[in-house]
């Protein structure tokens, strides 16, 4: 979570939100996932690439600078895909993964919609197999087949990796690098790694993280299913959002972002959040945040008031005072587990 200022920071942040939000953020090409809105934490300073995409719009991709002890921003809009067409991909043998401009589709066969009129990168992977791999021209409001029949390798180079979860949707690291999520009713198909040992990470946000160390050989399937246990509350999570949005936010007198924010595994303890935007009245609140605590901080930011000359009774400005008090100027952190 956010630490005190007098903290020495080697990394930076990039708050990712998207909208519609949910949208999957993968950050360098798979090197960690995000749903939005959310933060990706210890990031190298640098220059670093954001991919975001959510099935029947547009993807959106970025390139966002980071430096040290700072939050990067990534606000995207994705417009939806207009007159989408299709693909329905089969192959022989059956069950091969199948994934659309690097994206995890699911297993042969597979009719994979609601994509841009346009060309789309196809592959189709299993180990044991050559990887298929073609450029097709998805037309509008049509399915386009694509039937693949796979060649067997000759000595095989890879193996398989089979990783499933209860939930689903949990984002699964290889070595700590992302490689897609757990589909519901199927498991996530990773068959492009060389036989040697590996480290498998299963994460869904609520709950302990799974890990394991695989062995894999050459040709051969290892099946991985990680039963997810709800996490202990020892992290809290705050959400942070102010109308008008977009106001700057600073945590502990450092800048965490613009609004809205949402921070996960927050660690106990006591937080001043300043919420400041021009033309308008600064925010400012303090609270204790306790272990499993789920905290709202909303600023209801109001104009600067330019003075009029005006000589009545203050009960204007008392009025004012408790509108501010009503609607969570002075202090509103709404605590609920």
């Amino acid at each position: 979570g956010p630490d005190g200022s007098g903290s020495v920071y080697t990394t930076g942040n990039i708050y990712v939100s998207s909208a519609p939000a949910g949208a999957s953020a993968i950050l360098d090409g798979g090197h960690s996932q995000l749903f939005t809105a959310g933060t990706f934490r210890g990031v190298e300073p640098g220059t670093h690439q954001v991919l975001i995409t959510l099935q029947g719009f547009q993807p959106y991709t970025t390139t966002v600078k980071v430096s040290a002890g700072a939050t990067g921003n990534v606000i995207a809009t994705l417009p939806p895909v207009t007159s989408p067409g299709g693909i329905s991909v089969s192959s022989t043998p059956r069950g091969a993964g199948v994934y659309v401009d690097d994206i995890y589709m699911g297993k042969t066969n597979q009719v994979v919609g609601n994509l841009a009129a346009g060309p789309h990168r196809v592959v189709v992977s299993e180990a044991g197999y050559v990887t298929w791999e073609e450029t097709v021209q998805v037309r509008s409001k049509e399915v386009i087949p694509v039937a693949v029949t796979l060649v067997a390798e000759v000595n095989a180079a890879s193996g398989d990796l089979l990783v499933s979860s209860t939930p689903t949707g949990a984002s699964v690291y290889i070595d700590g690098n992302y490689r897609g999520s757990t589909p519901v009713d199927d498991s996530l198909d990773i068959n492009d790694l060389s036989p040697g040992t590996y480290t498998i990470s299963v994460k869904k946000p609520g709950y302990q993280e799974y890990a394991t160390t695989i062995t894999l050989q050459a040709g051969r399937k290892v099946q991985v299913f990680a039963p997810l246990t709800p996490a202990e509350q020892t992290a809290a999570s705050v959400e942070i959002s102010s109308t008008p949005a977009g106001a700057d936010v600073f945590v502990n007198n450092l800048y965490m972002g613009i609004t809205p924010l949402s921070f996960h595994d927050v660690s106990a303890g006591t937080y001043t959040v300043d919420i400041r935007m021009e033309g308008y009245v600064p925010f400012s609140s303090s609270g204790q945040v306790i272990p499993g605590q789920s905290v709202h901080v909303i600023a209801a930011l109001s104009p600067v008031q330019t003075p009029a000359p005006t000589t009545k009774a203050p009960t204007g400005a008392l009025a004012v005072v408790m509108a501010f008090v009503m609607t969570g100027i002075v202090c509103l952190l709404v605590a609920r587990r």
